[in-house]
């Protein structure tokens, strides 16, 4: 038990992984005894720099420890996004009581942004990264690639822990046959669960379907604004191509009540993407013990060199393998669900809960 009080800055009851990541968190401290009291970022798509220095105000003045959940998308948007992180971190700076900010994405460049595009989205990460830094006490990252960038992008005197993203213990598995038959689908089903949005490469999976002609893959999410939409078409267009759009599903947003339908209904979950600095569905198609099959990026190789329980692809050759051998090998299947158990057990929210508190204590 503790009386620890920890005040919780971060996006709350709306879309996002953020906003599921922090009410799953904010439930495991309080599992703990702790008090946690939520400071919600109502307004993420302000273009007022200042709106969100006044989130510091709403911080209670008993908590023992103020942590800010991250994410440059939560913190305004002129131009680009974040627009509003640094007046708050150096409003933050302020306060006498510890903090520590969790950094859900850092990336060493945005090339898809193009040469200007990546110089000034890393000058932008350069400057919230510093100030964070050195208005923490400590920093959370959840891969090892993101501490080392953070190390030689600012030096190694800065207090920053890798904490693996959390997962579920206890996820709520339906009978197969029956999620399959409440959602109306038919044979072998691959998902790709989150946002629709262009830096998912769900034409990869779409290209693997002519030879798996059994095969239903449902991409289950919200559209990212328009840019969304205009991927799903161009999807769409592709899977027309290679005559199989009756094969592509397109749900539309997910609520929180069907997500463990639609885990338990698939059969295995890809993770098709260009880029990203760490993923919460990982977890969560591993919480449900379903094999996955991800892109070689540096969070995703991390998981399968620590705990081996996914699969990886480069090419689109060795998508086709790794998908094929998710559906149908037997001994891949029983071998990955071993490994999610390992990989669920040593990565629980009650155990990262119990980390943070003791991070806590340490500051």
């Amino acid at each position: 038990m503790t009386d620890t009080h920890v005040a919780l800055i971060s996006s709350w009851n709306r879309p996002g992984g953020i906003a599921s990541y922090s009410a799953r968190f904010a439930e495991a401290l309080q599992e703990t005894g702790a008090r946690c009291t939520v400071v919600p970022i109502e307004n993420s798509d302000s273009a007022n720099p200042l709106e969100f220095v006044s989130l510091i105000s709403e911080v209670p003045t008993d908590a023992d420890v103020i942590h800010v959940q991250f994410e440059a998308g939560l913190f305004g948007q002129l131009g680009m996004t974040g627009v509003g992180a640094p007046a708050f971190f150096l409003a933050l700076a302020r306060s006498d009581k510890p903090v520590v900010t969790t950094l859900h994405e850092v990336h060493s460049e945005h090339l898809h942004g193009g040469r200007v595009g990546d110089r000034l989205l890393r000058s932008r990460d350069f400057t919230i990264e510093r100030l964070a830094l050195r208005t923490s006490d400590a920093i959370v990252v959840h891969t090892g690639q993101a501490r080392t960038i953070l190390q030689e992008r600012h030096s190694e005197n800065h207090h920053v822990e890798r904490m693996l993203h959390p997962a579920d213990e206890s996820a709520e598995q339906l009978p197969q046959e029956e999620a399959k038959e409440e959602l109306g689908f038919e044979g072998p089903t691959l998902l790709t669960f989150g946002f629709v949005e262009e830096k998912k490469r769900y034409q990869d999976v779409i290209r693997v379907l002519p030879e798996l002609p059994d095969v239903t893959y449902v991409i289950a999410g919200g559209y990212r604004g328009d840019d969304g939409k205009d991927h799903a078409n161009e999807c769409l267009e592709l899977a027309a191509e290679l005559e199989v759009e009756d094969r592509i599903r397109f749900t539309g947003y997910v609520d929180d009540g069907e997500v463990p339908i639609l885990f338990s209904a698939a059969d295995a979950v890809v993770l098709p993407y260009e880029r990203v600095s760490q993923s919460g569905v990982v977890n969560d198609a591993l919480a449900y013990r379903r094999p996955v099959v991800a892109s070689s990026l540096s969070a995703f190789e991390e998981l399968r060199s620590e705990f081996d329980c996914l699969l990886t692809y480069d090419r689109q050759s060795e998508l086709n393998e790794q998908v094929s051998a998710s559906l149908y090998d037997g001994e891949i299947q029983a071998c990955l669900r071993r490994r999610a158990d390992e990989y669920v057990n040593a990565v629980s929210w009650e155990r990262f809960a119990d980390q943070s508190l003791n991070l806590y204590r340490d500051l």
